[in-house]
């Protein structure tokens, strides 16, 4: 009976293990699983419940919505999210939507085609090559191991080496050990649903779009999961609609486009081919499209948008959900949005005078820290002082020096005599934190600086550019965006901005 007894418990004990074992390694897993990067799908989100209320999903390459979905919330109102990988595979968007649908039942699902004949579009064949690196994103759940399998067998890969690898995510998940940051803990920026850059490039060669009439054949892997996709939409009773973004593709990935044309006529589901609507939507190739030649610029992206906001308003039950409750995600989204745009306009800022006009017209729409040390009073040209002059800085700031902090165009904090400070302010998620470790001339006249004296902190990263001279830096603390981080020396022939790594 004792015996019997011992034996229970152990394999209770054993029972309890295997459940804390399974619960930690899910969690761990959890963690070290991509949240979404420009290379990965946005997948982590919508897990976190970010993506509730979509309207419209676009999913596919890096083609798909790039750009668009954040204008079509701030013109039309319409609620689009985006879940795409840089090169993704047909058959990680088929599961991809799979995915998305255990959680939300947006309206209406638009599927990017560029890759759906193979994944090559500089020379396109009609073989195809997983990429384990896009399954990444994906909770361990059936479907995710319904993928495995598919990747197993469709690509030929020995179970007992890339198999196992992709069944396990090794090494792409567990390689990031190294690489976690707080983003992978703390679900602080909702908004990122579409890809950010580029925005305002433009080719550096002539290109042009040339279509065809041609056929030509697509791979059969690129077929039997476009035949997926349209059988799932057919189920589930949600409209589908394929589109291909233009951008000069070689002829026979044009050719391509259209089998895959047929192949949504035969299935009655629309496909718009922008390559064909060019003159329609004034779209040119050398000043809406990316540097790169594949994607859209920001020019571009604002054509497409105002022809797919006005083909769903005019096709499908939408409506306009800009002061709706519910829609924190796209609100959010549309101000990361503006901020990411205005701070490529600080980083294309070639000197301190261009740069100033950019910060008199935003400085207090943020939060900004301005740190003055070293001899930033020998400059002869002004300039820091100009940049001062723009913001209510006490009067004695530029002969003392220290640090500011001004809270969308308030004084929050400054140093005045203080020759050591530490400040530190919780906003959101984020602490942000300044200091002078020692007093600025005894720092300065050291011959050999082995630490930084200034610091503004964030999530442990100094964003202090400069040992002599001003530091400004902003920030917008609701969203946790560094809009621009720069540094500006008090030199005669100091008019050059510096974003470079940290002095040491």
């Amino acid at each position: 009976m004792i015996k019997r007894r011992k034996n229970i418990f152990r394999f209770i004990e054993l029972f309890i293990f295997l459940i804390a074992l399974i619960f930690i390694s899910t969690n761990l897993m959890n963690i070290l699983i991509e949240k979404g990067t420009s290379t990965n799908p946005r997948m982590h989100n919508v897990y976190e419940g970010y993506a509730k209320n979509t309207d419209v999903l676009f999913v596919g390459s890096s083609h798909a919505g790039h750009l668009v979905g954040r204008n079509l919330w701030r013109d039309y109102g319409i609620a689009a999210y985006t879940i795409a990988g840089n090169s993704q595979p047909v058959d990680v968007t088929y599961h991809s939507i799979i995915e998305f649908l255990k959680y939300e039942e947006p309206s209406v699902i638009m599927v990017e085609t560029a890759l759906i004949p193979d994944d090559n579009m500089e020379e396109p064949d009609t073989e195809y090559e997983g990429k384990i690196q896009s399954d990444a994103a994906f909770k361990y759940s059936e479907n995710y191991l319904q993928m495995a399998r598919e990747q197993i067998k469709n690509f030929n890969l020995p179970f007992t080496e890339e198999g196992v690898q992709l069944l396990y995510k090794w090494p792409v998940v567990h390689s990031r050990y190294s690489e976690l940051t707080k983003d992978d803990f703390v679900t602080d920026a909702p908004y990122l649903v579409s890809d950010v850059h580029p925005l305002t490039s433009v080719p550096d060669e002539e290109a042009e779009i040339v279509t065809t009439d041609e056929r030509a054949p697509i791979s059969d892997i690129g077929r039997e999961y476009l035949d997926k996709i349209i059988a799932l939409f057919h189920e589930k009773n949600i409209p589908l609609v394929l589109f291909h973004t233009p951008y000069p593709a070689p002829e026979i990935s044009m050719a391509q486009q259209n089998t895959i044309s047929d192949i949504a006529s035969q299935n009655n589901v629309p496909y718009i081919d922008f390559n064909y609507l060019v003159e329609e939507i004034g779209f040119d190739v050398q000043t809406d499209q990316a540097a790169d030649l594949n994607h859209l610029n920001l020019s571009g992206g604002e054509k497409i948008t105002a022809y797919l906001g006005q083909y769903l308003l005019d096709n499908y039950n939408l409506k306009d959900h800009r002061n709706d409750p519910g829609y924190e995600t796209w609100r959010n989204d549309q101000k990361a949005w503006e901020d990411y745009q205005l701070r490529e306009e600080f980083e294309s800022s070639s000197n301190i005078e261009e740069w100033g006009e950019h910060f008199g017209e935003h400085c207090k729409d943020y939060l900004v820290i301005m740190t003055l040390s070293g001899d930033h009073t020998s400059e002869s040209n002004g300039s820091i002082q100009s940049i001062l002059e723009e913001v209510p800085a006490p009067e004695d700031f530029y002969s003392k020096g220290g640090t500011i902090i001004l809270y969308h165009g308030e004084l929050l904090y400054y140093s005045y005599n203080a020759e050591t400070f530490s400040y530190s302010h919780k906003f959101g998620n984020s602490v942000v934190s300044v200091d002078r470790l020692m007093p600025n001339k005894e720092y300065m006249s050291q011959s050999d600086k082995d630490d930084r004296n200034d610091g503004v902190y964030i999530w442990g990263e100094n964003y202090v550019k400069k040992t002599s001279g001003l530091s400004v830096f902003i920030y917008d603390e609701n969203l946790d965006i560094v809009i621009d981080s720069v540094g500006m020396s008090p030199d005669a022939e100091g008019n050059e901005l510096k974003r470079e790594e940290n002095d040491k």
